[in-house]
């Protein structure tokens, strides 16, 4: 049921994001990191669309979270890319190439071989005290404030890597709250709402969404998206083991065959996020912008 939320999450999420980059990278630079960027891609429809399926997105995500840990739930999410790949590739009748389709596999067969192998626990305690929530927040704000601050002194190249890393962190933080909302919902609908993290979450996802849109408005897709998607579950996983208590199997074989799933998994990513042709797909660039 974990991995059937999770991919359901994973389609959904595929769906919403083309919507929403194309929306983005439309926008003025100088609304870039403020909430004016949001204000007006909520006049554009597709931005609406897109953020509806998120919306939905994150709802199956919470579920999974429910029911099984970050370190299984993230990485299945990472195949986001591939439904969002495979959708536009039908939309617009354009069969995949192949080095598309190596790509493709090396994420497939590498995120299948990392769940083999490591057996992650498929469960987690779902809880932790103030000061783990306060070391862990802490650890987050610096790392989106300092990228942050300095991706928007900077620019092209560097200002979408920066960008894209404050916006991978915020993501992989959202799925940390995600996580603990999911719990709380245990007090009933109402219930959940006397306690803090259904406020969190809605000010930690407004933050996200910035970020993440401000990144895509950078105007360099084949930049931002391999980091976002690569960071995002790397983050993830690592908040999980040390912030739930999750844990992986490592030791004897498992720990190269871990080392090369994940290498081949990222290398997959990147091979996808990096071609030209897929970053047009999914932002929309135009041809003429310089890379």
């Amino acid at each position: 049921m974990v991995v059937t939320l999770s991919l359901l999450a994973a389609l959904t999420f595929g769906a919403g994001v083309a919507f929403e980059a194309r929306a983005a990278v439309q926008e003025p630079q100088e609304l870039a990191g403020r909430p004016g960027l949001l204000l007006r891609l909520a006049h554009r429809p597709l931005w609406i669309a897109g953020l509806t399926a998120n919306v939905s997105g994150f709802a199956l995500q919470t579920a999974a979270l429910h029911r099984g840990s970050l370190v299984v739930v993230q990485p299945l999410l990472t195949t986001s890319l591939l439904f969002t790949l495979l959708i536009l590739a039908g939309w617009e009748r354009s069969p995949l190439t192949r080095p598309q389709w190596t790509a493709i596999m090396l994420v497939v067969v590498g995120l299948a071989v990392f769940l083999a192998v490591s057996s992650p626990g498929e469960s987690s305690q779902g809880t932790a005290d103030a000061q783990a929530w306060l070391l862990c927040t802490i650890s987050v704000v610096t790392i989106v404030a300092v990228a942050s601050s300095a991706g928007l002194r900077s620019h092209g190249t560097s200002r979408a890597a920066l960008l894209a890393v404050a916006a991978g962190t915020l993501d992989a933080y959202m799925a940390t709250l995600a996580k603990a909302f999911s719990h709380s919902l245990d007090h009933g609908i109402w219930g959940v709402f006397r306690t803090w993290t259904p406020y969190a979450v809605i000010v930690a996802g407004i933050a996200s969404l910035l970020f993440i849109s401000t990144a895509y408005q950078a105007g360099r897709p084949t930049v931002a998206l391999p980091i976002i998607t690569v960071l995002d579950p790397i983050v993830a996983v690592v908040i999980g083991i040390t912030f739930y208590g999750e844990h992986v199997r490592f030791g004897g074989v498992r720990s190269p065959a871990i080392v090369l799933a994940v290498m081949g998994m990222i290398a997959g990513l990147v091979m996808l996020t990096r071609d030209d042709r897929v970053a047009s797909d999914v932002v929309r660039e135009e041809a003429s912008q310089p890379q």
